[in-house]
């Protein structure tokens, strides 16, 4: 700068003089002084663009206002019958025993008897009916008797489903031995009597030809085992009582959290709702008390709590009378809607999870345990899950950094004093302080300046929108000390800090952030010079 001033002047007073008469050991120079600026930056930012930078795109949509609201989607499926009801292998037992026969002549006994024999799932469950998909009936009977013994088994309750036909089992065993026989449970059903017991019938018919010397003297017996093997079913009717299901337990990122630090806002009014499709004829009383946020590592959890937890909602179980042995049973919707009102939410979602987890449990048959059910291989419980947060918010003290090159320091030496100038044209609903840390190419701090009005909220009307931008200039002086860190600076960290306006009545006011807000920030350089030459 000394040069160009010198060689100003100098052409200066070359072009006017005559230069042999000039007396240039005796001149004396004046100090140059004087206001200076220059501009380190300008950039605008519109809502809609910032958000897209630091967040997935597909996770805002804009009203017709422009009002921008961020979803999350997820779906959980629950297909555990066994939770319900589980059916293992049936093996059951009978014996008769045989009268007293004595030898002498060729004859011909007969053998009858009715047997009730239990057909017990796992968990107890009173049974009503079952429809098979796939299965073996085998019966394996052990015969005493000396004589030829022809047989038959009458399963009453298992019928073919077109006929209704009972199942006849039939086989002969010559002298003492034993026979297996084994029939197809393919296209045919069990109907059990007996309520809780879940009785099914066997009858036993016999003879047994005796030759004049075979001789029976009436403890002889015949025993047989049956089994109902290797089931499956295309439909279970029955009372299957209560039981504690895990309905889901599954966790979502919410990218707008987990990307950059948002402690400091509270929404207004978010949402998640609970869209349930059950096919189960079983209905499910919700405990959604697992439902909580965290911050992605299992700090800092808040749970889900209120009325929607204290008072479960009940996703209804599907019809009884619309299944068919192969046809599929109707689905039942149950939507259920988290929000204000009836939870926790807002608290939820500002302790900024950056992951949601369901970890959603039930119990079935929760208002009354007696109750017909049905279930089928197909049956699920399908949950669409959508979280809905409009911007609508609050701002306490949240933060936001940027940085401002200062291009390897900037030389302030011959500058008596100097100050940052940060122009705002702000079109958002919150006002804001600045911290300035000038810092070197380590990121190390050379000079701060805080709490400095950068933002002044502009005016909000009674829909919590801003109608016209709010124009600000602050200058911010620098000591000697911040003189001297911009020489030596890398940069300028400029860190906002946020806020909404605070009501000054219980009312709550929540702003809401459109699509189309822009904020323009500009942040020069200023200072006087005192230039000796």
């Amino acid at each position: 700068m000394k040069k160009f001033v010198l060689i100003v002047v100098s052409a200066s007073l070359i072009a006017g003089c005559n230069v042999g008469d000039l007396d240039f050991d005796n001149v004396k120079m004046q100090p140059i002084t004087g206001v200076f600026s220059f501009p380190l930056g300008e950039t605008t930012y519109i809502m809609r663009d910032l958000l897209v930078k630091q967040t997935d795109s597909t996770d805002f949509m804009e009203d017709s206002t422009s009002l921008i609201t961020l979803q999350y989607f997820d779906t959980i499926v629950y297909n555990a019958p066994n939770d319900f009801i589980q059916i293992d292998d049936i093996v059951q037992n009978g014996v008769l025993t045989a009268p007293a026969s004595p030898a002498g002549t060729p004859r011909q006994e007969t053998l009858f008897e009715s047997f009730d024999l239990a057909y017990n799932p796992v968990g107890g469950e009173q049974i009503d009916s079952l429809f098979y998909q796939t299965g073996d009936l085998t019966i394996e009977t052990t015969s005493q008797l000396s004589g030829t013994l022809n047989y038959s088994y009458t399963i009453a309750n298992t019928s073919n489903i077109n006929t209704n036909n009972a199942i006849v089992i039939n086989g002969t065993i010559n002298g003492p031995g034993n026979d297996t026989q084994t029939q197809s449970l393919v296209n045919h059903k069990t109907k059990l009597t007996g309520g809780a017991s879940n009785t099914f019938s066997v009858i036993f018919d016999g003879t047994v030809d005796l030759a004049a010397t075979d001789n029976l003297i009436g403890n002889e017996q015949v025993t047989f085992t049956i089994t109902f093997g290797n089931q499956t079913f295309n439909l279970i009717y029955g009372r299957f009582g209560q039981d504690s299901i895990q309905v889901g337990n599954q966790s979502i990122d919410i990218e707008f959290f987990s990307e950059a630090e948002r402690e400091g806002i509270t929404f207004g009014n978010p949402t998640m709702t609970f869209d349930f499709r059950n096919s189960f004829g079983v209905p499910v009383a919700l405990d959604l008390s697992g439902i909580s946020g965290d911050d992605g590592n299992g700090g800092n959890v808040v749970n889900l709590s209120g009325d929607v937890v204290n008072n479960p909602p009940t996703i209804q179980g599907s019809d009884v009378n619309s299944p068919g042995p192969n046809t599929e049973g109707e689905t039942a919707q149950t939507t259920i809607e988290v929000n204000r009102s009836n939870s926790n939410i807002i608290k939820l979602f500002g302790s900024s999870p950056a992951r949601l987890n369901f970890d959603v449990s039930g119990i079935s048959n929760a208002s009354d345990p007696s109750q017909l059910n049905y279930l089928q291989p197909t049956s699920q419980i399908t949950a669409y899950v959508g979280m809905n947060i409009p911007m609508e918010i609050q701002l306490e003290n949240m933060q936001e950094t940027g940085y401002f090159d200062l291009d390897g320091g900037i030389d302030l030496k011959n500058v008596d004093s100097a100050f940052v100038r940060v122009v705002t044209i702000n079109g958002l609903p919150f006002s804001a302080l600045v911290n300035l840390e000038i810092q070197d190419a380590d990121s190390a701090t050379l000079f701060t300046i805080t709490d400095n009005v950068v933002m002044v909220a502009p005016f909000i009307n009674v829909n919590g929108e801003v109608t016209d931008p709010n124009g600000v200039t602050a200058d911010i002086p620098l000591s000697p000390e911040g003189v001297e860190a911009l020489s030596a600076g890398s940069h300028i960290l400029i860190t906002l800090t946020l806020n909404t306006p605070v009501s000054q009545t219980s009312r709550e006011i929540y702003v809401k952030i459109l699509a189309d807000y822009q904020l323009t920030l500009k942040v020069g350089i200023g200072g006087k010079l005192n230039l000796d030459l």
